[in-house]
C-alpha cells in the first residue's frame, strides 16, 4: 500500500499518528507524510517521504492571532471554541490546500491518514476520489467546532464545485480513535467503520534513552518523596501557570523533571533546587513509568501518555481541548483539575498535596492504565488498514 498522512504543524497532533505510520513501514507499505515546514524534524530518520504544507505552524497562529483580533479577550473554554474554526478552518486549510493537493497528485497514495485538524486533507480526497481515514490526536472536536469551521473553510470546498460537509468530511470512510471508551464515546456516525486501538503503549518504556544523571536521580527511593513531571507541551510553554507549576512541585517533589519544548526556556527553573531539572524534550513513554505524579496543561499528548501508565494527574488547563480533556479524566477519578483562576503556586501545591495522597484517585488511574493496556497497538491498526483496502470499493 501507499499511504499517505498529513498533520497540522503542532507537535500533539502529528505524534500520535507517528506509531501507525512506523508500524506500516515496518510492514513493508510506503508510507508519505505531509505537514507543516517547522514538524518536519519530528520525521527524519524514520523512511518516510515528506512534503511540508503552508507556512512554519507559528507563522499561522500570528496569522490567526493578527486576522481574529477579537480572541485576544477571551480565556478558558471560550477561547478554545473561538481558536479552533479560525486557526485551522481560517487559516491553516486554506495554507496546507494547494501542496497538500500537489503531493497527493505527486506520490499518488491509495488512501490518506490525517488528524481532525488537518481540514485540507477531505477536500483533497473528495477532489481526487480518494478515501481518507482520520486518526484522533485525543478527544474528538465537538460537532460545533467543525461546523464553525466549516463556515471558513466551506467556501473552498465550493470553489471546486463540492458541497461543504458540516464535519469537514472528516468522518465518510474509517476513524482512528485512540482514546479509551471510559474517556471518549464513539464519534462516526453509526453506518461508518471506527477502530480503536493505543499508540501510547507502556510496555515500549525503555529508561536508557533518558540522560544517565536524570536516570540515577529518578532511582531516589519513593520514601525520600514523590517524582514529579512537569508539561505544558510545545504550544502553551510560556504559561506563568508553569512555573507556579514547577514551583509547586519543587517544595513537594524529592526529583521534579520539567519539560519546556524545543523552543522553551529552561533558565527560570535553574534555581529551583538541585533537585529540579529542566529539559527541551524528553521521551515521554520512558520518563511516565518512574513519575508519581504528572503535572500538565492537559493537552491530549501528555493526558493519554500519562493515563497508559496509571500515573495520576493534574491539570491545569489553558486553551485548545485542555478543558474537554480535564472534564472526562476527572469523571473517572484519574485526575484534578485547576480552573486558570486558581493555578497560582499556593493553590497547585494544595492540589499536588491532594493528588499525591489520594488511594480513590490513584486506583483509578491504575483502572485507566488497564483499560487503555487491553486496547490492540499500532500493528494491529496497521492490519485494520490492510484489511479496510482490501474491500476497498471499486
Amino acid at each position: 500500500m501507499r499511504v499517505l498522512f498529513c498533520t497540522t504543524g503542532g507537535l500533539g497532533h502529528l505524534l500520535p499518528l507517528r506509531p501507525l505510520a512506523s508500524a506500516l513501514r515496518s510492514r513493508g507499505h510506503a508510507v508519505g507524510w505531509v505537514t507543516a515546514p517547522d514538524a518536519l524534524p519530528a520525521l527524519d530518520g524514520l523512511g518516510f517521504d515528506v512534503y511540508s504544507a503552508g507556512p512554519n505552524f507559528e507563522v499561522s497562529r500570528r496569522a490567526f492571532r493578527a486576522a481574529h483580533t477579537d480572541g485576544a479577550q477571551l480565556t478558558g473554554e471560550p477561547l478554545s471554541a473561538y481558536t479552533f474554526p479560525r486557526l485551522f478552518g481560517a487559516v491553516l486549510a486554506p495554507a496546507m490546500l494547494c501542496d497538500m493537493e500537489q503531493a497527493a497528485r505527486d506520490w499518488r497514495p491509495d488512501f490518506v491518514v490525517h488528524e481532525p485538524a488537518a481540514l485540507a486533507a477531505p477536500l483533497i480526497c473528495m477532489q481526487l476520489g480518494l478515501r481518507n481515514v482520520t486518526h484522533g490526536y485525543g478527544l474528538w472536536p465537538p460537532s460545533s467546532y467543525l461546523e464553525d469551521a466549516m463556515h471558513f473553510f466551506g467556501t473552498h470546498w465550493q470553489a471546486r464545485g463540492l458541497e461543504a460537509p458540516l464535519d469537514g468530511g472528516l468522518y465518510r470512510h474509517l476513524c482512528l480513535d485512540i482514546a479509551p471508551p471510559s474517556l471518549q464515546r464513539p464519534q462516526c456516525p453509526s453506518n461508518q467503520a471506527e477502530f480503536r486501538f493505543n499508540p501510547y503503549r507502556a510496555d515500549k518504556a525503555s529508561a536508557a534513552v533518558l540522560p544517565a544523571d536524570l536516570r540515577a536521580a529518578l532511582q531516589t527511593p519513593v520514601k525520600q518523596g514523590p517524582r514529579i513531571y512537569v508539561t505544558f507541551g510545545t504550544v502553551f510553554n510560556r504559561s506563568p501557570a508553569l512555573i507556579n507549576a514547577a514551583r509547586a512541585a519543587a517544595q513537594l517533589g524529592s526529583t521534579v523533571v520539567v519539560t519546556v519544548g524545543p523552543d522553551g526556556d529552561t533558565q527560570p527553573f535553574t534555581g529551583m533546587g538541585r533537585h529540579v531539572s529542566a529539559h527541551r524534550f524528553l521521551d515521554q513513554t520512558a520518563l511516565l513509568p518512574h513519575c508519581d505524579l504528572v503535572v500538565s496543561h492537559g493537552g491530549a499528548g501528555t493526558l493519554l501518555g500519562a493515563a497508559a501508565h496509571g500515573v495520576p494527574q493534574l491539570i491545569l488547563p489553558q486553551a485548545a481541548d485542555h478543558f474537554r480533556n480535564a472534564r472526562a479524566l476527572c469523571a473517572v477519578n484519574a485526575g484534578r483539575a485547576i480552573e486558570p483562576a486558581h493555578q497560582t503556586t499556593e493553590e497547585v501545591a494544595v492540589a499536588m498535596t491532594m493528588a499525591l495522597n489520594s488511594p480513590a484517585q490513584s486506583a483509578a488511574a491504575a483502572t485507566l492504565a488497564r483499560e487503555m493496556s487491553a486496547m490492540t497497538d499500532a500493528v494491529a491498526a496497521a492490519r485494520r488498514l490492510e484489511c479496510w483496502q482490501v474491500v476497498a470499493p471499486t
